[in-house]
C-alpha cells in the first residue's frame, strides 16, 4: 500500500481538484436556484414521501477557486504530472497556499481525496432497495443496498482494465460499508445539533443537522453539515462515502477534512427525477471471487487499494 501512496500521493488530489472544478462551472441557473436556505420551520413531513427516484449527485470544494488552473491546462489534452505542477507553480501564492488546506501529506486526507467520486455519482431507489453507480479518477463502483432485507453486494473495478476488480456481498445484518470506499461516522464521536434550518435543494426542503467531533484532540473529520428530508427513504444513507445513521435521507453532505474551513468536501443533489424501476435496474456486475463484507475486511482493503491504484 505505501508503494501507491508514494507513487500518487500528489497526482491524484491535485488533479481531482482540478476535475471538479471544471464540473462546477457547468452547474446551471436552475441548480443554484434550486438550494435556497431558510430558517422557516416548514412542516416538510406533511410533503409526499417519494417512492422511487434517482438522484444525480456531484462533488465539488466550495472553498477552492482554482479557476485560475483550469485557464492554465487543458485537461483534456495533458493531463500529465508536469503539466499540473507547471500550471500550480504559475497561480498566485494565495491559492497554491490554499490548496494546502487539505495537507495532501496526512495519509487519511490523501485518501479521502483520491477515492471520492470525482466524475459521477447516481443512486435510483425504491421502497426496498438502492442502488448507486459512482466513478473516481481511476474507478468505477456498483453498490446495492436491500435496506428491507438489511443486506447488499458491490463491485468495484479499475476504470482502465475491468479485469481488476473486487466484488463483495453484505450478508443480511452485516452492511458495514465498502472500505475505504465509505466512511461510517460514529455518532457517540459527535455533538450533533438539529438546528431546525430548512433549506431547499433540487426541489426537496431539507433539514439541517450539524456534526462537530466531541474530542477537540481528533482532529480527523471534525465537523459535517447534513441537510436531510423525511421525503427520501434513510436506506440511500447507506450508499454515501460517509455513512450516517439519520432517520431521513440525506441529500447533502458538507464534510471538513480538518480544521481548516478550506477543507470543506461538499457531495451535494443536483436532480431528484421521480421514476419507476425494472428489477434488473438493480443488478450489480458479476465478479469472479466474491468476497464476504462482514468477514474479509482486511482482505477487502487490500483489493479496494489495488483496484483504485493499479
Amino acid at each position: 500500500m505505501e508503494k501507491y501512496l508514494k507513487k500518487y500521493a500528489l497526482v491524484f488530489p491535485l488533479l481531482g481538484i482540478a476535475l471538479l472544478f471544471q464540473n462546477c462551472q457547468s452547474s446551471t441557473p436552475k441548480e443554484v436556484k434550486l438550494h435556497e436556505e431558510s430558517n422557516t420551520t416548514t412542516d416538510i413531513r406533511s410533503a409526499k414521501r417519494i417512492n422511487a427516484a434517482v438522484i444525480v449527485q456531484k462533488v465539488t470544494f466550495p472553498n477552492m477557486p482554482f479557476a485560475e488552473l483550469i485557464r492554465l491546462m487543458n485537461l483534456t489534452k495533458d493531463s500529465s504530472p508536469a503539466a499540473l505542477w507547471k500550471a500550480i507553480s504559475t497561480l498566485p501564492q494565495a491559492e497554491q497556499m490554499k490548496k494546502d488546506s487539505f495537507d495532501i501529506e496526512n495519509p487519511l486526507q490523501r485518501m479521502e481525496l483520491m477515492l471520492v467520486p470525482l466524475r459521477k455519482m447516481e443512486i435510483k431507489f425504491d421502497q426496498q432497495q438502492a442502488k448507486s453507480d459512482a466513478e473516481g479518477l481511476t474507478y468505477r463502483l456498483e453498490n446495492y443496498v436491500n435496506y428491507s432485507k438489511g443486506s447488499g453486494e458491490a463491485f468495484l473495478a479499475n476504470s482502465g482494465n475491468e479485469t481488476i476488480h473486487v466484488g463483495l456481498n453484505y450478508p443480511e445484518g452485516k452492511l458495514n460499508g465498502l472500505a475505504k470506499v465509505q466512511i461510517r461516522i460514529n455518532p457517540k464521536e459527535y455533538m450533533i445539533d438539529k438546528t431546525g434550518k430548512t433549506k431547499v435543494i433540487a426541489g426537496i426542503t431539507c433539514q439541517q443537522a450539524i456534526y462537530n467531533k466531541i474530542d477537540a484532540m481528533d482532529k480527523t473529520l471534525p465537523k459535517f453539515v447534513v441537510w436531510k428530508s423525511p421525503r427520501i427513504p434513510k436506506g440511500i444513507n447507506l450508499l454515501h462515502p460517509y455513512v450516517f445513521d439519520e432517520n431521513e435521507g440525506i441529500l447533502e453532505i458538507d464534510a471538513y477534512l480538518n480544521e481548516d474551513e478550506n477543507s470543506l468536501l461538499r457531495f451535494t443533489t443536483t436532480a431528484v427525477v421521480e421514476k419507476q424501476f425494472e428489477p434488473k435496474e438493480f443488478g450489480v456486475t458479476k465478479a469472479h471471487v466474491k468476497l464476504d463484507g462482514a468477514k474479509d475486511q482486511n482482505n477487502i482493503e487490500k483489493n479496494v487499494l489495488e483496484v483504485v491504484f493499479h
